[in-house]
């Protein structure tokens, strides 16, 4: 059934690419005569290239790699808009004839209306860049109505989502690491999705090792997300990550400075390695719940959970915000919360749209963060 419905996106998507190209010769062509063999294959490579680039990157040069990843990204970014706008064109074309009330300048100055077209998309693709690549910190304040032993507040520095890989290198995770101590946090928490899907890259460029240079009072811990389990190595990306000097939490509880209990959870998406999603009220047994509790767990959904255990506050990501228009109409309809701070009664949700970027490196409707969490606890 999976190959099914892959195949049949495949079919879907390359027909779309097709649609664009017509329109694209058609309106071109008024103006300027291009070689349509040429014009074709261009399309092709373009439309193909991020999932050559996905399939068999590890098997291109590094340079070339990244360089087929980079572009078959910005396609697909500028495949959304591009689609978007064709059709609504088409629409309104048809109905301007229809009711004969079409500018005459649009049938004659086709050429003009695509130059403007991809002018847009353009500007668009640049935006989204600089929101990809210039992170910046979001503070959040909540108050958790609990003792925490000798500590009245605590500072969390979060980041999630980072895919570190052939597109998200190394300096950006020195950038990552250099805005978190900035904070001066007395924790610094990773939610998943670190690393993309494969490790040579990371590898490769030593990318870890960066994080070895956070400072924190009381530790940097890490829980899975999706994506390390796509790499099929989760034994090897644990091991990687406590070489770098991060707390590794996989179904399992801490308590911190004698004063609160953070809690890892396994991802939804454990099952792919073999591995079992833990109930969280196992993973609570033996926890004193007098003191505060905070969960990470990659994906912000099935809320009750956390709810029901009276958790205080839960730390997610992989959400993206939909990471740019209009795909975050989809995330936000999907999760409770899929950007920012919920909070119902006791419980507290703070979901962040992460650091790094999956396939394209735009944001447009979103920002690349680092959080700045501050809680307040019973004096």
């Amino acid at each position: 059934m999976r190959l099914v419905t892959a195949g049949f996106a495949l079919l879907t998507y390359a027909f779309l690419n097709y649609y664009i190209g017509l329109r694209g010769l058609k309106s071109i062509n008024t103006k300027v005569p291009i070689n349509k063999y040429a014009y074709w294959v261009i399309i092709a490579v373009l439309a193909s290239m991020y999932f050559v680039g996905m399939l068999g990157g590890k098997y291109l040069p590094d340079r070339l790699g990244r360089a087929v990843n980079t572009v078959g990204g910005y396609w697909l970014a500028a495949f959304v808009y591009f689609i978007g706008i064709v059709i609504l064109l088409d629409v309104f074309r048809i109905l301007g004839e229809k009711l004969n009330i079409l500018p005459g300048f649009l049938k004659e100055r086709a050429w003009l209306v695509a130059a403007a077209v991809v002018l847009f998309v353009g500007i668009v693709l640049v935006v989204g860049t600089y929101n990809a690549f210039m992170p910046r910190v979001v503070s959040y304040e909540l108050n958790i109505d609990k003792k925490a032993g000798d500590m009245k507040k605590l500072k969390c520095a979060m980041i999630t989502d980072v895919h570190l890989g052939d597109t998200i290198g190394r300096d950006r995770l020195h950038t990552a690491v250099e805005k978190i101590n900035s904070l001066n946090p007395d924790i610094a928490v990773i939610t998943g999705d670190l690393i993309d899907r494969e490790i040579e890259p990371v590898k490769k460029a030593n990318m870890l090792e960066e994080l070895k240079g956070l400072r924190t009072r009381f530790g940097s811990y890490v829980i899975m997300g999706n994506h390390e389990y796509y790499s099929n190595d989760t034994e090897e990306i644990t091991r990687m990550y406590e070489e770098s000097g991060l707390v590794v939490l996989r179904d399992q509880n801490v308590k911190v400075n004698n004063s609160f209990y953070l809690v890892g959870r396994e991802d939804f998406a454990a099952d792919i390695s073999g591995y079992k999603r833990g109930k969280l009220g196992n993973l609570l047994d033996g926890v004193d719940k007098r003191l505060p509790v905070i969960v990470l767990d990659h994906q912000p959904k099935d809320l009750s959970e956390p709810r029901e255990e009276s958790v205080d506050l839960q730390l997610s990501g992989h959400t993206h915000a939909g990471q740019f228009f209009p795909i975050n109409l989809i995330t936000s309809s999907i999760f409770e919360e899929d950007n920012g701070h919920l909070k119902d009664g006791k419980f507290n949700l703070i979901v962040s749209c992460g650091y790094g970027t999956w396939g394209p490196t735009v944001r447009i409707g979103s920002r690349s963060e680092v959080l700045d969490i501050n809680i307040n606890f019973l004096k």
